[in-house]
């Protein structure tokens, strides 16, 4: 789903006859940064002692930053204790807080807590949505419907394991999953928000399929039909995950004819979540250590609900192992519109996802990122001048071939960094 622009009213009542103050211009730029999915920097403006933040004001950002930086139990006590309280909070406050208490639950297996927030903010504040924004919510209540009374998935590590990956045919990088007596290649996804299948796989693995269909976007802006279903187990190395979700597609949804490319399964965040810290290695091994790794940069990875969030050079972009190059977005255009104009001629970009391809107006570009100290130069970066989603507040999308420019990759889920060695 995609999230709302935050209505901020002048003012609140912390009780019947208290008013607070009017919102300080310190308050609304946190608000704006939390819009444009600036976690960072509205992380670092709210633990400032310095900055006069209202204790309500304060708790509802920490609400929301808790959220984004993978405490979902912390995030959804402070939400219980901001509507428990006699705050009389604006409908729009409520409505955004109830939006997040889903995204929580979500990430804490809690399907039902999930399906009843819906419920909520759809008799509630229905009138508040937007007709994209009703449509999302009641899609995702046919998820945690089906879902509700299904055992929460389980993830055992035993010990560090040490996977060999193997490369596609479209270049990128993936797992052999084993269940149901088969085993096949899945694609390693951090931007999948939710494991996929094939219908074909999920027989082979003898997945549950559950009653109801959904609709599943794509990068193309395109959507299809899928179904829910649950792995009752499947492993990698010595891991065992037990009661996995899985969307399940049609197999010519995954089906690239163009290039001869089928997809069988695409291992996504809520399984990558729950390894709590992988390394991929220049060599092709996948790693998921018995200890975490000790970082000592600051922390550069955040989530925009299922998504994880990269921080470089001051911006934010999306980060997806599974696209084989990176791309930027509008956002990254209009901020540097007249260079590009100027050095680059526009080309057709095609864009590739379930629901097909499609070609944009864009550029081919060249650019280097810094981070934690390093240069990463792409000599070939595509660039989109139009959205096919909502990329509000994000620059662009990370994928292999800026990854491939380092030796080691680390991605930790418990202290929210992305370490490149």
């Amino acid at each position: 789903m995609k999230p709302l622009h935050l209505v901020f009213l002048i003012s609140i009542f912390i009780n019947p006859q208290i008013r607070a103050q009017s919102v300080s211009p310190i308050e609304k730029e946190v608000i704006h940064l939390i819009n444009q999915k600036d976690f960072f920097k509205a992380k670092e403006l709210t633990e400032n002692s310095n900055l006069n933040i209202a204790p309500i004001y304060q708790e509802y950002f920490n609400a929301i930053l808790d959220n984004a930086f993978n405490r979902p139990q912390s995030s959804n006590n402070r939400i219980e204790q901001l509507l428990k309280k006699n705050f009389n909070l604006p409908d729009s406050l409520a409505l955004k807080l109830l939006k997040v208490k889903m995204d929580n639950s979500i990430k804490c297996d809690a399907y039902r807590e999930a399906k009843e927030t819906i419920h909520t903010l759809l008799n509630r504040y229905g009138k508040l949505l937007s007709s994209e924004d009703e449509n999302d919510l009641r899609n995702s209540l046919k998820i945690w419907s089906a879902l509700e009374n299904q055992p929460r998935q389980e993830v055992t590590i035993p010990e560090t394991n040490q996977i060999k990956m193997e490369i596609d045919k479209a270049g990128l990088k993936n797992l052999r999953i084993g269940a149901g007596g088969d085993s096949i290649h899945f694609i390693f996804d951090t931007g999948a928000n939710l494991s996929t299948v094939t219908k074909s796989t999920a027989q082979k693995f003898k997945m549950k399929i559950l009653a109801g269909d959904i609709e599943v976007g794509s990068i193309t802006g395109k959507k299809t039909k899928a179904h829910i279903a649950i792995c009752p187990q499947f492993t990698f190395g010595t891991i065992k995950v037990t009661n996995a979700i899985f969307l399940v597609l049609d197999d010519d949804a995954l089906n690239f004819p163009q290039l001869g490319y089928q997809i069988n399964g695409i291992l996504g965040f809520p399984v990558i979540n729950a390894l709590h810290e992988i390394e991929i290695t220049e060599e092709g091994f996948f790693i998921v250590p018995k200890e975490e790794t000790v970082n000592r940069f600051p922390s550069n990875m955040a989530l925009d609900e299922l998504t994880p969030i990269i921080h470089i050079d001051g911006k934010n972009y999306s980060f997806d192992t599974g696209a084989d190059q990176s791309m930027l977005y509008p956002n990254y255009y209009e901020e540097n519109r007249d260079t590009i104009n100027k050095l680059y001629k526009p080309v057709k970009i095609r864009m590739g996802g379930a629901g097909g391809i499609k070609e944009l107006d864009g550029f081919i570009i060249s650019k280097t990122f810094q981070i934690q100290g390093k240069q990463v130069s792409l000599a070939h970066l595509q660039l989109i001048k139009e959205d096919t989603v909502n990329h509000q507040g994000i620059y662009g999308n990370i994928g292999q071939d800026f990854i491939k420019k380092f030796s080691k990759m680390t991605l930790n889920f418990h202290q929210m960094f992305i370490l490149f060695n």
